[in-house]
């Protein structure tokens, strides 16, 4: 039996098991190699836990094996625009390397990318041209470059970095762009007035988990394990992370370090206190804290009504406000994945026990 445990319930890294959204994944990657796509700029956004890291990686890792294309992992802060200088040249293949380190002003060292110019500090101009010597060079050899930011939030970094990328892409020169970030960040960056060209851009939204893959993810990678988890566990296990990947992380990693060989509902019944206590830690508080007192509102209301799905009807009742007023909260909980449409007029919680947080929140503030 295997002791090391597969799952990572840790923020900001690609687990080792994950569900793969393959349909999402094709259409991001397909379109990020077709001429004149949208997908050429690809903003991917939703909530804490989501599984955007691990969907970037996968876009990322499907790359790998085409030699037209560089893929370029950058960080969301720094001087990206020398990043992106220094790793094309360091990932271009090594006959193209001589030429890229010809160009007037270029030069490689053990030291990373030097600047022949008589400035100390450069520019993002500077860069800009230098960009754009480097990618001349890579379409004139068919070669394309993939540029992937994590989690990105609308700072001078970002905002100089998207600047210069408006620039090269307008010159057609062979560059995409995929980033990451929480939806209210995706959206100030997009409303940005320098940078308003990104509302042009594809926007992708990572859907819930499928229950049915998350309960054959389970059972696969358990009974992998040495372990046995019967049918009826896998149904209350699926239906207890509502599909949010994170709560899928964590629930099979809090039940496979229980080191029982076979998982029953009681060892389920055992971990629930926990897994709830890390949820709400973890992930809730922080999505939580971040919304306007009119959403924590309506999310009040819904937790009250004490069912699967509630009735905006319901919801403007108890909060004393009408429902083309509350349209609007509604729209952006939506967006934000905190809740999602359950039918005509009504609405659902989108994370697992989110509603019983809320309840718990009042309670106690």
């Amino acid at each position: 039996m295997s002791s090391t445990n597969p799952f990572n319930p840790s923020f900001g890294r690609v687990p080792p098991i994950f569900l793969s959204r393959d349909e999402q994944l094709s259409a991001v990657a397909n379109g990020i190699k077709a001429p004149n796509s949208p997908f050429q700029t690809t903003l991917v956004y939703g909530q804490r836990g989501v599984g955007k890291t691990a969907f970037l990686a996968d876009v990322c890792r499907s790359f790998s094996d085409d030699s037209s294309w560089i893929v370029v992992n950058l960080p969301p802060s720094g001087n990206l625009l020398q990043g992106l200088a220094q790793q094309i040249v360091s990932k271009s293949p090594a006959d193209l390397r001589k030429v890229l380190e010809s160009l007037d002003g270029i030069s490689v060292s053990v030291f990373g990318l030097q600047f022949g110019y008589d400035r100390r500090d450069l520019l993002g101009t500077d860069y800009q041209t230098v960009l754009e010597r480097l990618l001349q060079r890579l379409k004139d050899k068919g070669i394309s470059v993939l540029v992937a930011i994590d989690e990105v939030t609308a700072s001078e970094d970002i905002r100089l970095f998207a600047s210069v990328y408006q620039i090269l892409m307008r010159e057609n020169l062979p560059i995409a762009l995929i980033m990451t970030g929480l939806p209210k960040n995706v959206s100030e960056l997009q409303n940005d007035k320098v940078l308003t060209f990104l509302l042009r851009s594809a926007r992708v939204m990572l859907p819930p988990l499928d229950l049915v893959s998350v309960k054959i993810s389970y059972k696969r990678t358990f009974e992998h394990g040495g372990r046995i988890v019967d049918e009826d566990t896998l149904d209350c296990m699926a239906r207890a992370t509502q599909g949010y990947a994170y709560a899928f992380q964590l629930l099979g990693y809090l039940l496979w370090e229980t080191g029982a060989e076979t998982i029953a509902r009681g060892t389920f019944d055992e971990i629930l206190d926990t897994y709830r206590e890390q949820l709400y830690r973890n992930a809730y508080a922080k999505i939580y804290e971040v919304l306007s007192p009119m959403d924590q509102q309506f999310l009040l209301a819904m937790a009250h009504g004490n069912q699967p799905t509630i009735a905006m009807s319901a919801v403007a009742e108890r909060t004393g406000k009408p429902s083309n007023y509350l349209s609007n909260y509604r729209r952006r909980l939506i967006d934000d994945e905190v809740i999602q449409p359950a039918g005509y007029g009504s609405v659902r919680f989108t994370l697992p026990f989110f509603a019983d947080y809320v309840l718990d929140r009042e309670r106690l503030y």
